[in-house]
């Protein structure tokens, strides 16, 4: 499956939709797009994406490092249940900024 990625500013947020599965064969499909971002805060809406594996997770964890060690914001809103439960399982749920909504992310 193709992962689609498009990049919206909403209130000084770059709102980054991703739409298909998260693994090893997509993640440079959105590393690419956070790499041209030049806003340090980011929330990545994660409603379209069933399935992400550990490169995702490793994908988002390191954003999470880079913008929140730089003063900026990373979050992430929207995830499915198979998504969420993993970075629970990984214990990432108390690190990471997770929200219910793109909206609750941005507010």
């Amino acid at each position: 499956m193709d992962l689609q990625v498009r990049s919206e500013v909403r209130g000084g947020w770059t709102v980054v939709a991703v739409s298909g599965e998260l693994d090893a064969d997509t993640v440079p499909v959105l590393s690419d797009l956070l790499e041209e971002t030049p806003n340090r805060q980011v929330v990545v809406d994660l409603s379209g994406v069933p399935f992400m594996d550990t490169t995702g997770l490793s994908l988002m964890l390191d954003w999470h490092r880079r913008l929140d060690g730089a003063g900026g914001q990373f979050r992430m809103a929207s995830l499915q249940t198979s998504v969420y439960k993993l970075f629970r399982l990984t214990e990432l749920v108390e690190v990471m900024h997770i929200h219910e909504s793109v909206e609750d992310a941005t507010s």
